[in-house]
């Protein structure tokens, strides 16, 4: 019996488009620094390898695939003071307010995603966080995702159990393996950079695909406590 649905953060709750178009620019910038030759089309062809490969750090892996050890740090440090700039203002993603006023009619909702306490008061600013059972958030935690062990924390502070819930997410490493591992229910959203990331084993596929969070649907429950 199903009672509780946790989302991801970045492509369930907010929109990453923005962040991601922006993470393109500044690193391909950072990276011509160092190549000149090095474009826009060079970076979205190592998202897709990173994706490929099922890389946790997409970022990190780019530039230190680029740019090497001896410069790697400053390179990160500098990608991330850019980003900081425009990363301010976060973008609901669509659909997520009639998921959460319908679904919290029938599932007690919780936040699994790396987002801190900007993140968490910017949902009561939005008069969101009233849906929310479980509020926990990635400043409560010194590990996070993929590490199975942070779902398990976040499932031991909510007093909830894997096989009682749901993992919403938009990564298959990230997100649904590591909560399969623990015996959560799975939903996958294929968007963002990662919607083309494909499952290597039966394991790692999720209950239900679909590709936007309006596709899902409580008529595709079989009640409003069993996933199908």
């Amino acid at each position: 019996m199903i009672k509780n649905i946790f989302l991801d953060v970045g492509g369930v709750i907010l929109n990453e488009r923005n962040f991601e178009e922006n993470s393109a620019r500044i690193i391909t910038q950072i990276i011509n620094i160092y190549n000149k030759r090095y474009l826009i089309e060079n970076y979205w062809d190592d998202v897709k390898e990173a994706v490929y490969r099922f890389i946790p750090k997409v970022y990190d892996y780019i530039l230190y695939k680029n740019i090497g050890e001896p410069d790697f740090q400053k390179s990160k440090d500098q990608y991330k003071t850019e980003i900081r700039k425009f990363n301010k203002n976060f973008e609901l993603l669509d659909g997520i307010k009639d998921f959460l006023l319908e679904f919290s009619k029938y599932y007690k909702i919780g936040i699994l995603g790396q987002y801190g306490i900007d993140f968490r008061n910017y949902l009561q600013e939005e008069n969101l966080l009233q849906y929310f059972t479980y509020t926990e958030i990635q400043d409560d935690y010194n590990i996070t995702k993929p590490d199975p062990r942070y779902f398990e924390m976040i499932l031991a502070a909510c007093n909830c159990k894997p096989e009682e819930s749901i993992m919403i997410g938009d990564r298959i490493d990230k997100d649904i393996i590591p909560a399969k591992m623990l015996g959560m229910k799975t939903v996958r959203i294929k968007v963002g950079i990662h919607k083309n990331q494909n499952p290597r084993i039966p394991a790692e596929k999720p209950d239900i695909t679909v590709k936007t969070l309006k596709e899902l649907k409580l008529e595709m429950l079989i009640s409003p406590h069993d996933l199908v």
